[in-house]
């Protein structure tokens, strides 16, 4: 790949196939062998305990944001539509945005009509009354989501007023440059103030979907904290370790909420 493609989703698969070669970079990653179905299959086919934690916090974080008719921005959605779920009834609009070919097939699919493995997801989401007052999300993201093929490491700067990148600087690369990157121009992609959520598995040293590996970064709690801080302000942490687990060895989430500087 001649330029620096972006992945998204959460968490893996398990299998017997090899692991990504150590020190892989984002660009030499065949990204269109990625199998939403498989991965869904394995991570979002039933909801996990933690899955609902990690979407009750963001759920409540934009609740209190004082969002309305915003221009919202989904980053490296993969095989996960719950971090879009989570801005619709505030959005004007919805970008989501991904780099693999067979994940955005899967993404226009979804934003359609999308499948009866979300509606517990937005049952979740629907606990709060913001939330429950929008009575047909599925009419409502065909309205307002719009999937474009397009890297993280190409978004524009100020483009939009809230966001969520979930799952992707951790496990688009085994450089730890390139997740810092990552976040950084998600981040930058906001206006000042924006309100956003970031979540990355940290300690993942790879994964696997199918019969295809993918690198991933073993990223600690202080670091990805310490990334966020030199570009955002009311910032909230809460870490979550999966039972069981998702990934080999001893990985678990991370999620940050906050605001973007100026």
């Amino acid at each position: 790949m001649a330029m620096t493609p972006a992945a998204g989703g959460s968490k893996s698969l398990t299998s017997t196939a090899s692991t990504q070669a150590p020190g892989t970079v984002n660009a030499e990653v065949e990204w269109d062998g990625f199998d939403p179905q498989a991965y869904i299959r394995h991570n979002y086919a039933d909801l996990r305990d933690d899955d609902r934690e990690i979407l009750r916090r963001t759920r409540d974080f934009f609740a209190g944001a004082e969002l309305s008719d915003a221009y919202c921005v989904d980053v490296g959605s993969g095989a996960n539509l719950y971090p879009t779920l989570s801005l619709l009834p505030f959005a004007h609009t919805i970008d989501l945005c991904e780099w693999s070919t067979s994940n955005v097939h899967w993404l226009r699919q979804q934003v359609d009509s999308y499948d009866t493995t979300w509606d517990p997801y937005w049952q979740v989401c629907a606990e709060h009354p913001t939330y429950a007052a929008l009575t047909d999300p599925r009419r409502y993201l065909a309205k307002v989501g719009r999937v474009s093929q397009t890297s993280v490491f190409d978004l524009p700067r100020h483009a939009w007023d809230a966001g969520t990148m979930f799952f992707v600087a951790c496990s688009i690369s085994a450089d730890r440059a390139e997740a810092e990157r990552a976040i950084s121009r998600f981040l930058q992609a906001l206006r000042p103030d924006s309100p956003f959520a970031v979540a990355v598995m940290l300690g993942s040293t790879g994964y696997h979907v199918g019969r295809h590996s993918f690198p991933a970064v073993a990223l600690a709690h202080s670091e990805v904290v310490a990334d966020i801080e030199t570009a955002a302000y009311d910032i909230d942490v809460h870490e979550e370790r999966p039972r069981p687990p998702i990934r080999d060895g001893k990985a678990s989430m991370l999620l940050v909420t906050g605001r973007t500087c100026g």
